[in-house]
């Protein structure tokens, strides 16, 4: 049982960081979604403005 405490401390700062990626990614991916819409919504609300 030597040195658990060393190995268990790596495996708690890795699994920080993968949580860390993760939520970055997931962000990141929500505001690319975002930004998506809000081109679309303006594309259409040209379309409407010249049908007008």
């Amino acid at each position: 049982m030597g040195n658990s405490t060393g190995s268990m401390f790596y495996m708690f700062i890795i699994i920080i960081v993968v949580y860390i990626i993760g939520m970055l990614a997931y962000l990141g991916f929500q505001q690319f979604k975002k930004k998506l819409n809000m081109r679309k919504d303006q594309k259409f609300q040209e379309r409407r403005d010249q049908h007008d």
